[in-house]
């Protein structure tokens, strides 16, 4: 039997000692950092109740360490660095996406990862109601904080900044007007003009392809004179039950080459804004000016409703040729011009 010297068999056991000392304290180290990493995961970085939420944009491409600074600086969560190790851990360090959120400091950290992961980013509501115009689309949008106006507007008069040589409607006019379907969307904080414009035109072709396409072949009217004629009812109605009515007038008055006359063309051009049209205005020097043109505009005005673009497919069997406003938001409708100026005088135009 071979005998291990007495210093070889201390040395070893202070060996074993070390190694049993250093695999505790590595034990220890682990249960600290799993007890920091839990917590960091699990518990919110303010528990009070009034804490504000706020809109966090996370740049596209930014890194596990970058939005986790992002976050940081904006008191949402204490450590970055253990920020960085949940999302490692959960493995969602390439799935979390760009965009805004509306995040609290309420929020455990896992609760937000979650909200970056499902690309869960914050919405607004917008309203955009039948007859509105462009001018008024961006108005409305720059009010809700979604798009900058001006920008808005340069966009949706000339397609091919949006498009390309490539628009998904047929188009023998640059401008989008009419083609931006007034409805209720929900956009993002965020979202470019371009992208809310082409979301507003999708919708459009969807309401198209169900409820019109299949009625284009029984009309010599193509799709864009369908809606620049809706347009001008869309403008011109106040009650619903008058669009089938009101588009039998201007088809009628197309059937016999008369000119339109429809105010609303030409307060679409007029350079104030105003509920009236002046006589001044009728010598405006516009293809738009329905009194000085024959036949359509070159466009639509405004957004019109679905109801608008199936009463000009659907019109009233009238013979109708002229209309007066009784001021109540309904007209006086008449067949021959002295029937409309009896019209006028008895309602004191």
């Amino acid at each position: 039997m071979i005998s291990i010297p007495a210093n070889i068999q201390a040395a070893s056991k202070r060996t074993w000692y070390n190694v049993v000392r250093f695999v505790l304290v590595l034990a220890l180290l682990g249960s600290v950092s799993l007890a920091m990493i839990m917590r960091q995961s699990t518990q919110p970085a303010s528990l009070e109740p009034s804490a504000l939420k706020k809109v966090i944009q996370i740049p596209p491409g930014a890194s596990a360490q970058r939005i986790g600074e992002i976050l940081a600086q904006e008191e949402l969560i204490t450590d970055p660095f253990l920020f960085r190790i949940v999302v490692k851990v959960t493995g969602a360090e390439k799935k979390m996406q760009a965009g805004y959120y509306l995040l609290d400091a309420n929020m455990p950290t896992l609760e937000i990862i979650d909200h970056l992961v499902a690309g869960d980013v914050t919405t607004e509501r917008v309203v955009i109601p039948e007859g509105f115009e462009i001018k008024q689309i961006a108005a409305e949008l720059e009010r809700k904080g979604l798009a900058d106006a001006d920008r808005f507007i340069e966009l949706a008069m000339d397609s091919s900044l949006v498009f390309g040589d490539n628009p998904p409607v047929d188009l023998p006019i640059s401008s989008l007007e009419g083609y931006l379907y007034p409805d209720t969307y929900n956009f993002s904080l965020g979202q470019k003009e371009e992208d809310i414009i082409g979301q507003m035109v999708d919708r459009f072709i969807q309401v198209i392809e169900a409820e019109v396409a299949h009625r284009l072949d029984e009309t010599d009217m193509s799709l864009h004179e369908i809606v620049t004629l809706a347009s001008i009812v869309e403008r011109e109605i106040m009650v619903d039950w008058e669009r089938p009515i009101v588009a039998s007038v201007y088809l009628n008055r197309l059937a016999i080459n008369m000119p339109l006359q429809a105010d609303p063309t030409v307060r679409y051009v007029t350079a104030e804004e105003r509920s009236r049209v002046l006589y001044r205005d009728l010598e405006i020097d516009s293809p738009y000016n329905t009194y000085r043109n024959y036949g359509l505009p070159p466009g639509p005005i405004a957004s019109p409703g679905l109801r608008s673009i199936l009463a000009v497919l659907e019109p009233a069997e009238t013979n109708y040729l002229f209309f007066v406003s009784k001021r109540d938001g309904t007209h006086q409708f008449s067949e021959t011009y002295e029937q409309h100026l009896q019209a006028r005088r008895t309602l004191g135009y």
